[in-house]
């Protein structure tokens, strides 16, 4: 609460309505001395579609004025002057109309020259209004170099009858960041070129198809009988200020809260940016290996010793034992301490994939057997990545990627977002997926995922190997997985599991699979195809309230077993 009011304190949202802002635009203003509400950044009531659009947007990315506020900065990342945090990477892109959707060419993680940001475009909004003017409302995001930290923003400005573009107005008010938050607001000369676009007609197709896939959404004021909002947005634990969103599959439909910023409801809720963190070690590692498994059979039994060389002297340790976080390898017994170590994080700076692969392999000796004893290590998860490649390198053409080649096709089966079709590697000539970490998507991307999961969607569950898919769903009840720093906790093939027995009152144990993502980000898999999930930067991980909540109108007690 005395973060939130310390927010209120410096954060004045002008007392404007939003045709005050649109009319500057158009009469070339160039001043953007405040923060604006980002209502002022959706079509106005009477606005209309316009002939499309279709050309390329292009930003001078000298600011003509702007401001930038602190949030929280524990580590000073913005007092160094070589991460140029108070400007913007290059804007420059291709976009494409349909409906009244304005499409970016390039969806998805675009690498940048700026010292610190990389940013991710998705879709947005364009209209006309009754003196001729095209509009377009644009989300944006920063998304930190070498983390996974995303800083959520929009463009907003206008286009004239002969084609010229006002200012550019840009701004940023929210974060899935527990460690960097801040509010940036900035005006840039813009340029629009109107012509074709390389690609346009396969653009808008796909675009349709992601909306046309996308599950019904509903708000939270719709929710079932027996049912309230509190009970998902868990504010008397979370504070507000650290949500970014939650949601709830229940039955089919998609209940979402609104996504808060605090410069007012973020105008492109479908298209926010969310982090996957570690939801990646599940998404990316646990159905990568799952899916090498199902095609060749001996995927989880390979030995890591024979695909990556920097890791020769690892013995019997699998690629199934990296997953399991089992290698037998660690400095401390205590589940989490190793993560959290000094000497550790080089793990997480070392951009370069031999340096990072090297670290991975080297850092901790073995102590035990192998799949004896859960210690989590984000390094395991990056090593299994790095030996799916080679593991498919010795099946396949050089060059094989896992992701690209195994899971975005699945992706785009369904399908989903194309946030989805790209994952965070390393540098230089033995570059490689994150995997651990790395991944970002939509609201929708999550639910969508998660619902089949849970539900047991043939379409999805059949690329994978039945055994280890439903063993980290909790379907196989001789294979729970090791425990994971909690008697009612496991973790199994890359998936956490909860015991809900004591919190529900259940007469026998009931272990629900979840994911679980660095800052506060939780993933439920509940039975029949519900899901529960939040994004927060709040550090915190609670659930039990949300799932005894949906007890109470849906069966949950011994569905898993």
């Amino acid at each position: 609460m005395i973060r939130l009011l310390f927010l209120l304190s410096f954060i004045t949202l002008p007392a404007q309505a939003d045709t005050a802002t649109r009319d500057a635009l158009l009469a070339g203003e160039k001043a953007f001395y405040l923060a604006l509400p980002f209502d002022d950044f959706i079509a106005p009531e009477g606005a209309t579609q316009g002939a499309p659009l279709e050309g390329r947007l292009r930003l001078d990315m000298t600011a003509l004025g702007g401001g930038f506020q602190l949030v929280r900065d524990p580590g000073d990342i913005a007092a160094n002057p070589d991460h140029a945090v108070r400007s913007l990477p290059v804007i420059d892109l291709d976009l494409v109309q349909e409906g009244d959707d304005i499409i970016p060419k390039n969806q998805g993680i675009i690498e940048t020259a700026h010292p610190y940001f990389d940013l991710i475009f998705t879709p947005g909004k364009s209209w006309a209004e009754a003196r001729g003017q095209r509009f377009i409302s644009l989300p944006f995001a920063l998304m930190e170099k070498n983390a996974n930290c995303i800083h959520n923003g929009a463009l907003l400005l206008a286009i004239d009858a002969l084609g010229k573009a006002s200012v550019a107005l840009a701004q940023i008010g929210s974060e899935t960041c527990a460690y960097f938050q801040f509010n940036f607001w900035a005006a840039y000369e813009a340029d629009w070129s109107a012509g074709p676009v390389e690609g346009a007609s396969a653009i808008r197709e796909t675009h349709r198809a992601v909306q046309a896939a996308r599950l019904p959404v509903r708000t939270m004021a719709e929710l079932p009988q027996g049912l309230e909002e509190k009970n998902f947005s868990q504010d008397d634990v979370i504070p507000p200020a650290f949500m970014s969103a939650y949601g709830l599959v229940l039955e089919g439909l998609h209940y979402r809260s609104g996504c808060a910023t605090r410069l007012g409801p973020y105008p492109h809720c479908d298209s926010l940016v969310l982090p996957s963190y570690s939801l990646a070690k599940s998404l990316a590692g646990g159905l990568g290996l799952m899916r090498l498994e199902g095609l060749y059979g001996d995927a989880f039994t390979a030995k890591v010793s024979d695909l990556i060389p920097a890791c020769a002297d690892w013995g019997d340790v699998t690629l199934g034992d990296l997953l399991n976080m089992s290698t037998g390898r660690y400095a401390s017994r205590v589940p989490h301490a190793d993560e959290a170590a000094e000497p550790y994080m080089r793990f997480f700076t070392t951009l370069a994939g031999q340096e990072k692969t090297a670290f991975a392999c080297t850092h901790f000796g073995s102590k035990t057997k192998p799949g004896k004893r859960w210690v989590y290590h984000t390094s395991d998860t990056y090593l299994l990545g790095v030996a799916m490649n080679a593991f498919l390198a010795k099946r396949a053409a050089e060059g094989a990627d896992y992701y690209r080649d195994q899971l975005v096709p699945i992706w785009q089966s369904m399908p989903l977002s194309p946030l989805m079709a790209i994952m965070r590697q390393t540098g230089g000539p033995d570059a490689a997926p994150f995997t651990g970490y790395g991944m970002v998507l939509t609201t929708d991307d999550i639910a969508r995922v998660s619902s089949a999961l849970a539900g047991g969607d043939t379409r999805l569950i059949s690329q994978f190997a039945p055994h280890p898919l439903a063993a980290a769903l909790q379907r196989e009840p001789r294979d729970r997985g090791l425990e994971a720093g909690a008697k009612s906790l496991r973790y199994k093939n890359g998936f956490w599991a909860w015991n809900a027995r004591e919190s529900l009152g259940c007469k026998a144990d009931t272990w629900l699979p979840f994911f679980s993502g660095y800052g506060g980000i939780t993933v439920v898999l509940l039975p029949g195809g519900n899901v529960y999930y939040y994004f927060s930067d709040s550090g915190l991980h609670v659930f039990a309230d949300a799932v005894k909540a949906l007890s109470a109108i849906t069966p949950i007690c011994g569905e898993t077993s």
